[in-house]
């Protein structure tokens, strides 16, 4: 036997597994690494789950933490709008208007009729954006924006519309919230990916969901003597099964905050809009 030779075949063979064995060490290790964990990973992640959404940017967005609260309307703020019946509640913080002749919104409110509506026969109605339209309530909601961005889940700064059977506003309720104060100056806050897997490493996206948009705006959890506490969120509509729920994240501190329990709506019934403000 040539023992040599046997010795050599059994070297390479050691060779051979040892350059093995060390490819799948490195893969290992560049797999666990979180350096390595980027937007394409996550895309891999959701594609695996089966989760949709739109295009979001990494760029990180801007926003300030500040206080605000709910104000009283005066007759003259409501002295202008003609054509309907107000009546001022809950201490003048609140308008109840019926319009005298029904105005044409549309599912968004996107009208003319309504639009032109908004601009002479609401208060500050161009300070309102819409959000959602309620089938079945066959409301539209409006919410208030502060620093060009909608307060979201919030009904001090909110204008609800009741529709006809024909998508025409026959009343509405108006809140509004006074100049805020800035507690700190704009910072740089966390981007729509950056946030969206901070929401899909929280688990609060299921398999087979839809992200159907990416809203960045404020929202309050903190309720001081000087007024309510408003931080910088990204929303995230996500569908699944038929139901719609809303997670929102800190843009600053990446906690995330589950509206399902009490802010969600199930379909057929609510139709949202294709918003998608990504910054």
């Amino acid at each position: 036997m040539d023992w040599r030779k046997t010795q050599m075949i059994f070297i390479v063979t050691l060779l051979i597994l040892n350059v093995f064995l060390a490819v799948i060490f490195f893969n290992k290790q560049l797999s666990d690494d979180p350096d390595t964990l980027g937007n394409e990973t996550l895309e891999e992640r959701l594609k695996a789950d089966n989760i949709s959404h739109p295009d979001l940017s990494t760029k990180p967005t801007s926003g300030s933490i500040f206080t605000t609260e709910r104000a009283a309307f005066t007759t003259k703020d409501v002295s202008d709008l003609t054509g309907q019946a107000i009546t001022l509640k809950d201490n003048n913080k609140q308008i109840y208007s019926v319009l005298q002749n029904p105005v044409k919104a549309g599912k968004k409110g996107n009208n003319p009729e309504f639009q032109k509506f908004m601009e002479s026969g609401v208060y500050r109605g161009e300070s309102y954006q819409f959000w959602n339209y309620d089938k079945d309530a066959r409301t539209l909601t409006f919410n208030q924006l502060i620093n060009n961005n909608m307060v979201l889940f919030d009904e001090a700064g909110q204008i609800t519309f009741y529709l006809d059977r024909d998508d025409r506003v026959t009343s509405y309720e108006q809140t509004w919230m006074s100049k805020q104060d800035d507690l700190k100056e704009k910072t740089n806050l966390m981007s729509a990916t950056d946030a969206l897997e901070a929401v899909y490493q929280h688990g609060e996206l299921k398999q087979d969901s839809d992200v159907v948009s990416a809203t960045f705006g404020y929202y309050t959890t903190v309720q001081l003597p000087s007024g309510n506490v408003y931080f910088p969120v990204w929303c995230f509509e996500v569908k699944h099964s038929g139901e719609t729920n809303y997670v929102l994240v800190n843009a600053k501190d990446e906690q995330v905050i589950n509206q399902s329990e009490n802010k969600s709506t199930t379909e057929p019934g609510t139709e949202l809009s294709s918003r998608q403000k990504a910054k």
